[in-house]
């Protein structure tokens, strides 16, 4: 499986299983023990390989290793990690190498120091695409534009019109990228999810249910 897994101890009754941000989480129950954790155990990885063998294959998960490719919309980036320095840092030098420098193997700090520098270099990328969206159909104003490391949605529009797009999305094919952005942008003119909304986004864009759907199939997966 190329897919790690990650196992937790939960307090409740219940065992469960869920793919998230590119892990199979797994959260047994302290009741279950022996024989019986190791069935689960087997029934759970059963179920994350059917739902993983049908996840589309029109996307590249980050690689955050050394040696990793990171592969985005409009670049890609080559990771080379550098251990025993001073300090934790990144650079990006030309052809989109990125050196890593790590005082101590640390995975969760790599992936931190690499999606911060990521989101840094494509933010560019995010303004143009939402003000060429924007100019395109909904001719509206708003105020800050982000994007977000976040698992819990693929974007949103905020009451002071600040718009933040989930980092995740640079992995998605990009007319689903796209998709969100006309969803956050309709927002402007309506602050709900009303017909009158649904109008708008199918307005700007007359195929956004094939999106919809491609993140409901496979938004999972994205790291």
């Amino acid at each position: 499986m190329k897919y790690p897994v990650e196992i937790h101890e939960s307090k409740s009754r219940t065992s469960s299983v869920r793919l998230r941000a590119g892990k199979v989480v797994i959260r047994f129950s302290r009741h279950v023990r022996g024989r019986e954790r190791d069935k689960m155990m087997e029934k759970f990885m059963k179920w994350a390989e059917k739902k993983l063998s049908e996840i589309s294959a029109d996307f590249v998960l980050p690689e955050y290793r050394d040696g990793g490719r990171i592969v985005t919309h409009n670049k890609n980036y080559e990771l080379s990690v550098m251990l025993g320095n001073k300090r934790n840092r990144v650079d990006l030098r030309d052809g989109g190498v990125m050196k890593v420098f790590l005082v101590v193997p640390d995975d969760k700090k790599l992936k931190d120091l690499v999606e911060k520098k990521i989101m840094q270099d494509q933010q560019e990328y995010l303004e143009e695409v939402l003000s060429e969206l924007n100019q395109l159909h909904f001719q509206q104003k708003y105020n800050d534009v982000k994007w977000k490391r976040t698992c819990s949605r693929f974007g949103s529009c905020s009451s002071k019109r600040n718009i933040n797009i989930a980092y995740r999305l640079l992995f998605a094919p990009r007319e689903v990228f796209r998709y969100v952005c006309v969803h956050e942008l309709a927002h402007l003119k309506e602050f709900n999810h009303s017909k009158r909304f649904w109008d708008l986004v199918e307005e700007a864009m007359p195929k956004y249910k094939e999106s919809e759907k491609w993140l409901k199939e496979n938004g999972f997966a994205l790291g």
